[in-house]
């Protein structure tokens, strides 16, 4: 975030947080607990808790004594039933104070005490409200990845209790948390969420709106920044708030000025410095003056810009600034670069520097810590994936020997297993890979720091090369991780079954029908094992480029009748209608390569297709070549869902697909092998109303010269060969 956007943001959330306390004083009653039966013992308890809420902000000692006040008579009911939850309520007040005046340290022991008194089995808004304070509490003390943990455990307790408000509160908590880690489309995301989660109050959509124009400014986006500047602008107006109005029109006249609109520019600084002078506790008026500053400087009105800047830095010690000074070092610089005062110039861009290497060592290391707690959570995931794996692996070794017959079985999880070991060493040199581009990339960075006002320009393209090596490194953990769960899933239950049923032909006690019966449930598992395996390894060749086709004359009509032989004819599937159509085409294509494509597209509409529910097979020829569809009426898949489907083992509703079975790369293969035909795959479904796949073929793969028919024979439909005319 920029050093300006520091500032103003800083005093932007003080005011408003005012306004959220007093909209929140209202609702203090209900928030603490009622003896039982001695309803007024608590009567001056519950006015503490309202009144220091009330002037937490403008009076915060006065609020921490009155909280602590509150805590002594809670400790006088020490044998009530509500005795623990009204001590947690006013030590969790005593610790917000705490926070906003920087007391960290006991901020977080009264924060603590609070929650072990409030952790008795139920509950309530109070456990999120504790959750939120140690967020805000670890942020305010640089614990970024406790604070993003405390952050998401306060919203899923607000979600569970359905209490939209505070949902949008913890939001724009963790908003704040990735601006400063310069995660602009987390803060965006996090920004907007807030406003729709809750829009009865008038100050949180303040804050989102003006929170958003800070995060677009930040990106350069200043035409994105003004409008949501002016939405703030109107809410502040409503709320009659002098000082939120000027210092949204000194962020809104800078947006305008960074836009080129000088006009504009100027008018909303002269509003904001009319505002500020009825007020000026918190030297806003120093900023407006830099905003002038650099619109003069914008005009080519250097004189201007020059008594504008000592209005600005007039009595302070260029050496000893804070982050709120940042932007204006820099105006200043170009001004006085601009003017011929060099030495003023140089002493400006000494003091720029200065701000923003600590800007950029905080951002550095909240983006560290935030995305370290994000790997935590993907890496317990990792390792309980990884110890169910030793599990069945266990197992697998202790019944190696009890007999021959399962060393294939065996010889069969090694492959497997060697597969895996051999896919996740490839994803772990892809990940880290990724992280030492990210190193490179950061010491570039921090070389590109000591250079000259060029190098300055280059800054945004190198961190948007970082984000896209991180986000690819973190894509890369997630596919490992769905990897693991679809194969342990899809290996573990045939081999259960191929054990079982060993285990029962090695007693000997069977007859022998039932014998031969497991045995056939032996071989179908294994079956099942070699088709898994099979579908791994082609997807493996067809993403690594090695499946060449063998192009040679096809007839379409020819690859349909196959794959109904292949699936069990019409017969095996006698209580569904199956219907073939269209006119016969000849291709040039890979014969194999098409049975398998519609091999799959067929046994899933069979799959999800009812008993007697209608599967067409058709062969129609379009403008710009030949389709192969396959519909039928079954249940359909939801829109949303669709991409997911299209994707290596997507799958739209687990519980469902694991009852079919398969991995999911079904539909990938097929699309895979109708683009190395130059064609493509697509699905049309409408959840309940049934699916259609095409199989589309270009117009250079049809061969002219043949013609056949198809025929209606008996109800159904049935491909017959004609001669050519």
């Amino acid at each position: 975030m920029s050093a300006k956007g520091v500032r103003q943001l800083g005093l932007f959330r003080i005011a408003l947080t005012c306004l959220l306390l007093l909209a929140a004083t209202a609702f203090a009653a209900r928030a603490v607990p009622k003896a039982h039966g001695r309803q007024g013992d608590w009567t001056e308890f519950n006015q503490l808790i309202a009144h220091a809420q009330a002037i937490t902000m403008t009076h915060p000692d006065v609020g921490i004594q009155e909280a602590r006040r509150a805590a002594e008579i809670a400790r006088w009911h020490k044998g009530d039933p509500g005795y623990r939850r009204a001590l947690a309520t006013a030590l969790w007040l005593e610790a917000e104070t705490l926070t906003r005046t920087n007391r960290i340290a006991e901020a977080s022991a009264a924060a603590a005490t609070a929650s072990r008194l409030a952790d008795d089995g139920r509950l309530t808004k109070l456990d999120g409200d504790l959750a939120l304070s140690r967020a805000r509490i670890a942020e305010s003390g640089g614990d970024f990845a406790k604070a993003l943990k405390n952050y998401q455990r306060a919203h899923d307790i607000f979600a569970q209790l359905g209490i939209l408000r505070s949902q949008s509160l913890t939001l724009l908590g963790l908003g704040d948390l990735y601006e400063k880690a310069r995660d602009f489309a987390r803060e965006i995301r996090y920004y907007r969420e807030a406003a729709q989660a809750y829009s009865g109050d008038p100050a949180i959509a303040l804050a989102a709106a003006n929170n958003l124009g800070f995060a677009y400014e930040q990106m350069g986006h200043y035409r994105e920044a003004i409008p949501r500047f002016e939405q703030a602008l109107n809410i502040a107006k409503s709320l009659k708030s002098p000082i939120l109005q000027a210092s949204i029109l000194d962020s809104l006249a800078v947006s305008y000025a960074r836009d080129g609109k000088l006009i504009e520019a100027e008018r909303a600084a002269e509003r904001s410095l009319s505002l500020i002078r009825r007020d000026d506790e918190g030297g806003e008026i120093r900023f407006v003056w830099g905003a002038k500053a650099e619109i003069e400087y914008r005009r080519g009105n250097l004189k201007a810009a020059v008594a504008d800047l000592q209005q600005v830095f007039g009595g302070l010690d260029l050496k000893t600034t804070t982050p709120s000074f940042r932007d204006m070092h820099q105006v200043a610089y170009q001004v006085y670069r601009a003017e011929g005062n060099l030495p003023l110039a140089m002493a400006h861009l000494e003091a720029f520097k200065r701000l923003d290497d600590q800007g950029r060592s905080l951002a550095a290391s909240a983006n560290l810590a935030l995305l370290g707690a994000q790997f935590d959570f993907q890496r317990q995931d990792l390792e309980i994936a990884h110890l169910r794996a030793a599990e069945l692996e266990r197992d697998i070794r202790l019944r190696k020997s009890q007999a021959e017959i399962q060393s294939g079985v065996f010889a069969g999880v090694i492959l497997a297993v060697l597969l895996l070991l051999a896919w996740i060493a490839w994803r772990n040199a892809l990940l880290k890979r990724h992280q030492n581009a990210i190193g490179q990339k950061n010491i570039a960075l921090t070389e590109t720091l000591s250079e000259r006002d060029e190098e300055i320009q280059r800054r945004t393209e190198v961190e948007s090369q970082l984000r896209v090596a991180m986000h690819a490194a973190q894509q890369a953990s997630r596919a490992k991780s769905h990897f693991l769960a679809n194969m342990s899933h899809e290996l573990r239950t045939p081999l259960n079954a191929i054990i079982g049923f060993s285990e029962l032909l090695l007693g000997g006690r069977l007859l022998p029908e039932k014998s031969r019966e497991y045995a056939g449930d032996i071989a179908q598992g294994g079956r099942h094992l070699l088709a898994v395996l099979n579908s791994v390894l082609d997807m493996a060749r067809i993403e690594s480029g090695k499946v060449e086709l063998q192009d040679r004359p096809v007839w379409l009509a020819d690859v349909v009748e196959h794959a109904l032989s292949v699936l069990g004819g019409r017969g095996t599937h006698e209580k569904k209608d199956i219907r073939t159509s269209g006119e016969d085409v000849l291709v040039r294509g890979d014969e194999v390569r098409l049975r398998q494509a519609i091999i799959n597209l067929i046994s899933n509409a069979l799959k999800f297709t009812a008993e007697r529910g209608l599967v067409e097979i058709r062969i129609e020829r379009v403008e710009d070549g030949v389709d192969l569809v396959v519909a039928d009426d079954g249940e359909g898949i939801p829109e949303d869902k669709l991409p997911v489907i299209m994707e290596p083992f997507g799958q739209v509703e687990s519980s469902y697909a694991r009852m079919h079975g398969g991995v999911g790369l079904g539909l990938p293969i097929v699309k895979s092998l109708a683009e190395l035909h130059g064609g493509s795959l697509t699905i049309q479904s409408e959840y309940g109303r049934g699916t259609v796949a095409r199989l589309h073929l270009p117009k250079e793969r049809l061969i002219e010269g043949g013609d056949r028919e198809i025929a209606s024979r008996g109800g159904q439909a049935e491909l017959k060969i004609a001669p050519a005319a």
